[in-house]
């Protein structure tokens, strides 16, 4: 019961938070987006490895690109910390209903990204509260039901792996908005 009114009382304060930013919306690809920031569950060491090339492979393409990674216990491993583009952070950062208070962890929410990807593969509200606070112009993330926070969803089989979820991304990040592919068909 604690857990749900915890939860409900986040919903709020997103829905809240969400109402006064002035966010204007508009469909970036990996050609247009200049900036972007990458969430993703840190919780696992082996989703370092996909995140890493991900991330340069966004750094080849020449843009900006900064990572924030969520660990699901009381401390970050030693090896998340000292990288360069990369914001780690865990419970304790975050006040009792769920949402970040570390000074770092908000200033990557209240960037405003051309792009914002989320690419946690399973539920927590911290990840809402990131999707339904930022004012990124363009917000991806994979399938929720009701998820009123992204611009676009992709969907996934239960079982997926993290670096299949980057490669959609990927590809649909490469083919979106591009007027010289529109009139191919």
């Amino acid at each position: 019961m604690c857990r749900k009114l915890k939860r409900k009382i986040g919903e709020y304060r997103i829905r809240r938070i969400n109402r006064k930013i002035r966010r204007k919306r508009h469909v970036f690809n990996l050609k247009t987006g200049k900036t972007i920031g990458i969430v993703y569950d840190a919780t696992d060491p082996e989703t370092l490895d996909p995140i890493l090339e991900f991330h340069m492979n966004l750094l080849k393409k020449g843009r900006k690109v900064w990572i924030l990674g969520f660990v699901d216990a009381k401390e970050v491993p030693a090896h998340y910390l000292f990288r360069k583009d990369f914001i780690y952070f865990c419970r304790k950062d975050l006040n009792w209903y769920g949402r970040p208070t570390r000074d770092d962890v908000v200033r990557f929410i209240r960037t405003p990204f051309d792009i914002l990807i989320d690419l946690s593969l399973r539920d927590h509200f911290v990840f809402d509260f990131i999707r339904g606070t930022s004012p990124a112009r363009f917000k991806v993330s994979r399938y929720r039901e009701g998820d009123p926070y992204a611009d676009m969803m992709l969907s996934l089989e239960k079982d997926e792996s993290l670096e299949y979820f980057i490669e959609v991304v990927m590809q649909y990040l490469e083919t979106i908005n591009r007027p010289e592919l529109a009139n191919s068909y």
